[in-house]
């Protein structure tokens, strides 16, 4: 059913598709996971994870062949290697984090806006390059602030401030390990004093003003496609999460997608070395991810593209899982506290499902044509492993988000493309934004106008344990291209798949089990 090229035995079979990079990555991850509980585990901390690599050690040396206990020696040496550098990155994260916290109490609080969220009516920020009554502080993360403030502005607060603390037997909280020391929900004043230095946010503003003035309200759309900061459209981003789409305004895939093919195709126009134009498709991506605010997404997707133009350039077959797996080591060696980002994870997730699940679901659909097989493959493997995520995270899956990203994400390919033309032609070049911005103004109308169609009919799936979880993820494996095992087995994980899928959706719709 999943494949029908695979007629060998599979006894003659891999049991997995073995990547050593992979498990690297799956090292650190749990370096950094092992990490956050050292407070509770103490010694054990260090020592589980060598216990545990040992024993798997020594079982695969026993049961595989001679010529290849050299590699699972040294996968698993690489593999301890990469645990004790998660604790170490998380370590140095938590420290750097708390090094800088101040006392609870009143200050006035003079920071940088590095993320800012709308709802309700007010906005959610994070505060960056902060003060506290003049001296250097940690970041600060607040509540709900009624004044208008905007990515990039540097705001004054009057205000009451907690500060969170590692505390002996209890693992690392919430707070800290979101990379948020320092927080306040008591806020007396707010005033935007000033704008920071830099071109990203010179192009903020110089991009929102153009986008405003050719979309009025509705300028946030455009300004969340090209940047993704959401914030600037208000109410509006809840209709597109409605309609499942809102993840066209995550910087990710899609988009560096888009950007790495133009360049490819421009410079591809050109005699230009190879290593060059690598380096030059490199650094006008990593610029474009700086623009972004070097989010998780889309710096994954930078490292990708990267990986794959490397392996080209080496003459080197691209493998997907491997560049995935070093584009996460990197992710979190930048950052450690990223793995518990709902973006690290979204992003990851889903890049992971596409990969190891768009190949079997393409061949259940192989009487389709080719590009539609692989159109439907994608989008399948994506949403199926995004549910269980969004009803964790949002409190529900829409049911109708295969329709409308079906439907609109073709749409928003040449809305992303015409914007990006656009906005250099009337930002760079001496060209009116209403001549220039033509074409994304009549598409973004008809996206709004679709979407907010598509919302009126909010079905949507909620019910979700974590039991339930891991069985559903466990059964997307069964079925995957990563796992060998026999067609039957296989075709077992899918009947099953759907049983657990009806189930969720009895649950959902009338509050009761099976």
């Amino acid at each position: 059913m999943f494949d029908s090229t695979r007629e060998q035995d599979v006894r003659n079979l891999k049991p997995i598709n073995f990547r050593p990079i992979l498990f690297c990555a799956l090292s650190l991850f749990s370096g950094i996971m092992l990490y956050r509980y050292h407070p509770v585990l103490g010694i054990w901390t260090a020592l589980m994870p060598i216990l545990v690599i040992g024993l798997i050690c020594l079982l695969f040396y026993l049961i595989v062949d001679k010529n290849k206990r050299t590699i699972v020696l040294t996968t698993s040496i690489c593999c301890c290697f990469f645990v004790f550098v998660g604790m170490l990155s998380l370590g140095l994260k938590v420290n750097s984090l708390l090094k800088h916290n101040v006392n609870d109490g009143y200050y006035t609080v003079v920071g940088e806006v590095k993320d800012v969220t709308y709802k309700h009516g007010g906005y959610y920020a994070t505060l960056t390059n902060c003060t506290y009554n003049g001296k250097e502080g940690s970041d600060l993360i607040t509540g709900f602030l009624y004044e208008e403030i905007s990515l990039y502005d540097v705001v004054e607060l009057k205000c009451f401030v907690k500060s969170a603390s590692v505390e002996k037997g209890k693992k690392i909280s919430n707070q800290i390990i979101s990379g948020w020391p320092t927080s306040t929900s008591e806020v007396y004043s707010c005033k935007v004093i000033g704008k920071t230095d830099g071109v990203a946010s010179w192009f903020k503003t110089k991009t929102d003003v153009k986008f405003k003035s050719v979309l009025g309200e509705d300028f946030g759309i455009l300004s969340a496609l090209l940047r993704g900061d959401v914030s600037e459209m208000k109410q509006t981003v809840t209709t597109f999460r409605v309609a499942g789409i809102a993840h066209i305004f995550a910087v990710s895939g899609l988009h560096i997608g888009l950007i790495f093919t133009a360049l490819g195709f421009i410079l591809g126009k050109f005699k230009i070395n190879r290593v060059l134009k690598v380096a030059m498709t490199t650094s006008a991506l990593v610029f474009y991810s700086y623009l972004c605010g070097f989010s998780p997404s889309s710096l994954r997707a930078v490292i990708m593209c990267t990986c794959m133009m490397i392996s080209k350039l080496l003459g080197q077959k691209h493998d997907g899982l491997n560049a995935l797996s070093i584009s996460a080591i990197i992710v979190l060696l930048i950052n450690a506290t990223d793995l518990y980002s709902v973006g690290f994870i979204l992003s990851f997730t889903i890049c992971l499902s596409i990969l190891i699940l768009s190949p079997p679901i393409k061949s259940v659909l192989s009487f389709m044509p080719e590009e539609f097989s692989s159109s439907l493959s994608v989008l399948f493997a994506s949403q199926v492993s995004a549910l269980p995520l969004s009803i964790m995270m949002f409190n529900g899956f829409s049911l109708v988000s295969f329709f409308a990203n079906f439907l609109l994400l073709p749409v928003v390919s040449i809305v992303y493309y015409a914007t990006v033309i656009g906005t250099v032609f009337c930002v760079i070049l001496p060209i009116n934004e209403h001549i220039a911005l033509f074409i994304p103004q009549v598409l973004t109308v008809g996206i709004k106008g679709i979407t907010e169609f598509i919302s009126l009919f909010p079905i949507s799936l909620n019910y979700m344990s974590k039991p339930l979880m891991g069985v559903y993820y466990l059964l997307l494996f069964g079925i995957s291209d990563f796992i060998n095992i026999p067609k039957k087995v296989k075709f077992s994980c899918g009947v099953i798949l759907i049983v657990v899928l009806l189930f969720i959706a009895v649950r959902s719709f009338f509050g009761v089990p099976i």
